[in-house]
């Protein structure tokens, strides 16, 4: 029986994708185990809780290198995380591989993801993620994403929030021991038994009938926000603990 043309070609790429999937649930459980090793400190979480008692669907936002800890913090919630189409790197093949290797983390960890490379184009994604978020589900955006600059936010989220209806909520977080990947957005990944702290900010409503003035502005203060958050978790992350004196002896008479 002969094989047909690009048989070798799909059994290749299916091998990868389930190589790429296992080492990603490797990844994961491995990470569990750091996690469950983090003095972990939660600030704001009100803000969040409100919204979500009141079935109010949300947007948090993040920065990308700083993204790993909130998105472990908050899985199990039903949120959608969109991807948009991969950028090439330094070395291509490689961040091909840590892109999947991402989302299928993402997967593993209960996340509805949207990739834009298996859309047509890449506004035909960003249309499938608004109807998500119109239906009724959250989500999850890096304001600084998909490749910088680092630390600036971009119109993105306000003009997704302005579509949907969500309301944003900024989340910053740090961690005093990390491993910073060589990346743009100096990704960080834990160490174990380091501290680390998720600060959760009031949410920020955008109008409807907001222009793009007014949605510059807005991504503007949205930046000073999430900076000022993630200074605070700085703060709590980098704070050594205060040394007690030792209570003082009655002197003997």
């Amino acid at each position: 029986m002969s094989k047909r043309p690009g048989d070798g070609e799909n059994l290749a790429h299916a091998v990868t994708n389930a190589f790429v999937w296992l080492f990603a649930l490797i990844a994961v459980a491995m990470f569990r185990l750091v996690d469950a090793t983090l003095d972990l400190r939660i600030f704001g979480y009100e803000h969040l809780g409100a919204l979500l008692q009141r079935g109010r669907p949300v947007l948090v936002v993040v920065w990308h290198g700083k993204g790993l800890l909130p998105v472990f913090f908050l899985q199990g919630l039903p949120l959608v995380v969109y991807s948009s189409q991969p950028r090439q790197g330094r070395m291509p093949a490689l961040s091909r591989y840590v892109r999947a290797l991402t989302l299928a983390a993402l997967q593993h960890l209960g996340y509805r993801v949207l990739d834009a490379a298996k859309f047509s184009s890449e506004s035909r994604g960003v249309i499938r993620f608004l109807q998500h978020l119109e239906g009724g589900r959250g989500g999850v955006i890096a304001a600084d994403g998909p490749g910088g600059p680092v630390f600036h936010a971009k119109p993105g989220a306000a003009y997704v929030a302005k579509r949907t209806g969500v309301a944003l909520v900024p989340v910053g977080a740090a961690m005093r021991d990390v491993i910073a990947l060589d990346s743009w957005d100096r990704f960080e990944i834990p160490r174990a038994f380091t501290k680390a702290a998720i600060t959760i900010g009031a949410p920020i409503e955008v109008p409807e009938e907001i222009d793009d003035a007014g949605l510059e502005a807005l991504s503007r203060n949205l930046e000073e926000v999430l900076n000022d958050l993630t200074a605070r978790a700085e703060v709590e992350a980098f704070a050594r603990p205060v040394e007690t004196a030792p209570p003082l002896e009655l002197a003997s008479r």
